[in-house]
């Protein structure tokens, strides 16, 4: 029997969208993903290298794995988890982090397990996410001073330059239709301006009582820190675009934690 190649790609997806809404000229922009990394071809007998991967209690991450360099079909794989009391794995290679602890992951060939791939999971106490309104928003209040810093030095975004504004404000509402979209991002696992239950960003801006004449949205996921997320959006012009409107006065920032991306980001912008 000729040996199986095993080639693991690694979710690190860093992800952003952006759309705005103004009465005459509405703001969008097509998400941008950067390529997950993969580690080098595998033979079975050398399929033991452990890739390392840190999840928090409640996340979960989406393993995928291709055969000779094509996708597996159905029921080709294999997947075990040796503690499922830290982590469980479904047999299409999602992994829930359970509880404190590290677990072994494995992946092999239905048909051969000798070939095989390990996956060393470590996962550790779930923190509290921060929620902007309270003490404890620092993500946000972070959020709002990156984005007002770019505010005040003027900026180029895309083709459009953009002087100087004046800086945005922190609002309650706002701040409760981006949070509420993160965290059902994050808990759903997907990632849109449109929620799953056909909302869009002005009716979940409404829903909150917020009487808008202005309305624009930020979308990221997987960025680690609000520098990050900021100097991401930054660099995209749609998302460039949000940030440095004139129009917008007000601001609410969302994030969470969960989901295959491990963090969700949301910035809602509006006037009134």
């Amino acid at each position: 029997m000729r040996p199986f190649k095993l080639l693991v790609l690694l979710c690190g997806l860093l992800t952003l969208a952006a759309c705005g809404s103004t009465p005459s000229n509405p703001t969008a922009a097509a998400p941008a993903a950067v390529t997950p990394t993969s580690t080098p071809t595998l033979a079975p007998a050398l399929a033991t290298q452990a890739a390392r991967l840190t999840l928090t209690v409640g996340q979960t991450r989406q393993l995928n794995v291709t055969v000779d360099g094509r996708a597996p079909a159905p029921g080709e794989l294999t997947w075990t988890t040796n503690n499922a009391s830290v982590a469980t794995v479904t047999q299409t290679g999602l992994v829930t982090a359970k509880g404190v602890g590290s677990a072994a992951v494995r992946v092999a060939l239905t048909s051969y397990p000798a070939a095989f791939f390990d996956f060393a999971v470590t996962v550790t106490a779930a923190t509290a996410s921060p929620t902007p309104g309270t003490s404890n928003s620092s993500f946000a209040q972070r959020v709002l001073d990156l984005s007002n810093q770019a505010r005040a030095q003027g900026r180029t975004c895309g083709s459009t330059r953009f002087a100087p504004a004046a800086p945005l404000t922190y609002n309650a509402q706002l701040a409760q239709a981006a949070q509420a979209h993160a965290t059902d991002m994050a808990t759903k696992n997907y990632f849109s301006h449109t929620s799953l239950d056909g909302r869009t960003v002005a009716q979940r801006i409404t829903a909150t009582g917020y009487a808008w004449r202005a309305i624009g949205e930020n979308i990221a996921v997987g960025q680690t820190t609000p520098e990050q997320v900021v100097a991401g959006w930054l660099q995209s012009e749609g998302h460039c675009r949000n940030i440095m409107n004139p129009a917008y006065q007000e601001l609410g920032v969302g994030y969470a934690q969960g989901g295959s991306y491990g963090t969700t980001w949301v910035q809602d912008f509006g006037a009134r």
